[in-house]
């Protein structure tokens, strides 16, 4: 039997960038419709099922996003999309630094966000 390797940081490529992008730009949905659910008393077995996969999911994306490793690009992925902020709002609210600045630091982010879900298998 072959044995397989397995990276012990693994890349994301450009799939799992798309991935990333797409769970970020649905964090705030997913979180609202976990808290509506978890507030209910009785739900039934297809919502107990979504609650369970987007609190999955949102757990993971804040802890990939807590893990950013720069201060400075680990805040600008919290205002835009842990708090739901759009792109323009982040660029307002990082006015001491260009717009171009604030893209690249959004892409940084998350290109970090992506090899931490990858690594934990998320993606």
């Amino acid at each position: 039997m072959e044995a397989m390797q397995m990276e012990l940081f693994p890349t994301a490529n450009r799939s799992d960038i798309q991935a990333t992008r797409s769970l970020l730009n649905r964090y705030t949905r997913m979180r609202k419709t976990v808290d509506s659910l978890s507030a209910r008393n009785t739900i039934g077995e297809k919502e107990r099922l979504v609650m369970e996969e987007y609190r999955r999911k949102t757990e993971a994306v804040e802890m990939a996003v807590s893990l950013i490793m720069d201060d400075n690009v680990r805040r600008v992925m919290e205002f835009r999309f842990i708090r739901g902020n759009t792109r323009w709002g982040t660029v307002s609210r990082f006015s001491s630094i260009t717009d171009r600045s604030v893209d690249r630091r959004i892409v940084r982010g998350v290109e970090s966000v992506a090899e931490t879900l990858k690594l934990i298998g998320v993606i």
